[in-house]
């Protein structure tokens, strides 16, 4: 096919419509690197062609418009996501967002390997919270890399491109999907919750006897790799233990721990449960694990 897309001289990754025609593109083959010269004519498709009028080397298409979605928001420094209550929580934002916020990354890395996944972009957002970002075209992401991201604790977006075919193909409409719309976004992790009955509202009168009150160990921070785990007891006397800040391998720590200990995931809290009679066990682990490390 026509190749589309080459390197420029300050080594971005750019489409034909973005460079000047013919040698003065400056631009060199994104496979071969020889240069190339912009071929913006009214009858064919505008297209790369070698300088010394060899073959065109073969390309993806798929795997061209992967790379210059990566380029488009590693430049932008960030993307507009809608939110739900979920994703709201694992970015660390809060719950009292509208539906959808600019996301700023002041990090991002492409190709980056996070357990067993490799997403098309890792970004590290202002609040220090890790996200994948996956670009799709012709591929979309199964239900076992869902589990994955949600094994990670990791929130993933998915970006639907499959519209932009190569005929179809516009820079402004394709950085504007990228960065600023939200309907060819969707979570990955965390999934949106579903809707929950609310309890019934608590009677107006105080009960004649106060309820017994129960005193709490406060929470307990412990330090593995400079990552913080939270140890929390709760009103039953189990214990809730989660990594502050996302990290995979302390992540994998305390999973392991969780399931010694009988532990039970909450997706909603993002932290696993540990019953009351295992609480001390789990809690002299971590410990231990801290000291160690």
């Amino acid at each position: 096919m026509l190749a589309l897309f080459a390197i420029h001289s300050s080594n971005r990754f750019v489409h034909v419509t973005e460079v000047e025609r013919g040698l003065a593109c400056d631009c060199r083959c994104a496979e071969c690197g020889e240069p190339v010269i912009a071929r913006q004519g009214d009858v064919r498709e505008h297209h790369f062609a070698h300088s010394s009028n060899a073959q065109p080397c073969a390309s993806s298409y798929e795997s061209d418009l992967h790379r210059f979605a990566k380029r488009v928001i590693v430049e932008a420094g960030g993307l507009a996501v809608s939110v739900n209550t979920a994703a709201a929580r694992a970015l660390g934002l809060g719950d009292d967002l509208g539906p959808c916020v600019l996301l700023t990354c002041p990090s991002i890395e492409e190709e980056a390997v996070v357990g067993n996944r490799r997403p098309d972009l890792l970004a590290a957002t202002t609040t220090g919270v890790s996200v994948g970002i996956e670009v799709a075209y012709s591929s979309f992401c199964d239900l076992q890399k869902r589990r994955d991201y949600e094994d990670l604790c990791l929130p993933a977006l998915e970006i639907d491109l499959q519209s932009f075919t190569p005929t179809a193909f516009n820079v402004g409409l394709v950085e504007h999907a990228l960065l600023k719309d939200l309907a060819c976004k969707s979570w990955l992790w965390p999934e949106r919750l579903e809707a929950v009955e609310l309890s019934p509202e608590p009677p107006a009168d105080p009960p004649s006897v106060p309820a017994p009150q129960r005193h709490f160990l406060p929470e307990e921070i412990v330090e593995v790799r400079g990552r913080w785990i939270s140890i929390k007891e709760l009103p039953s006397g189990d214990i809730a233990i989660k990594v502050v800040r996302y990290d995979p391998d302390v992540v994998s720590v305390v999973r392991t721990v969780a399931r010694q200990h009988s532990g039970q995931y909450r997706s909603a809290y993002f932290s696993w449960v540990i019953p009351r009679f295992r609480a001390k066990a789990a809690r002299a682990q971590l410990r231990a694990i801290a000291a160690a490390v």
